[in-house]
């Protein structure tokens, strides 16, 4: 999938981040409580993008020194778009 070959600014060599971007996700209470419900404990982060600063709820950001399968953490991606705005829902990988 595309999104697996993302390299987001800020995502170092072997990092795997999986977030969603408050900004626009819809409501913020609601998507947190999803979030909650699915078992995850969201740290809240800002990222500055040429189009403004957004609100992200760090669902895991993990460094790996080996590579990784190419489907780590799709499943959770997955699942989380079929509960959140899909728009809002990030796995970035450092490469």
């Amino acid at each position: 999938m595309a999104v697996l070959e993302c390299v987001k600014p800020g995502a170092k060599l072997g990092q795997i981040i999986l977030a969603v971007d408050l900004t626009v996700a819809g409501a913020i209470d609601r998507i947190l409580a999803t979030i909650q419900d699915l078992g995850y404990d969201p740290e809240i982060r800002h990222i500055e993008y040429p189009s403004g600063v957004h609100v992200l709820a760090i669902l895991k950001d993990e460094q790996h020194s080996q590579a990784v399968d190419d489907d780590y953490l799709l499943e959770d991606w997955l699942q989380l778009r079929s509960q959140i705005n899909p728009d809002a829902v990030h796995l970035w990988r450092g490469k």
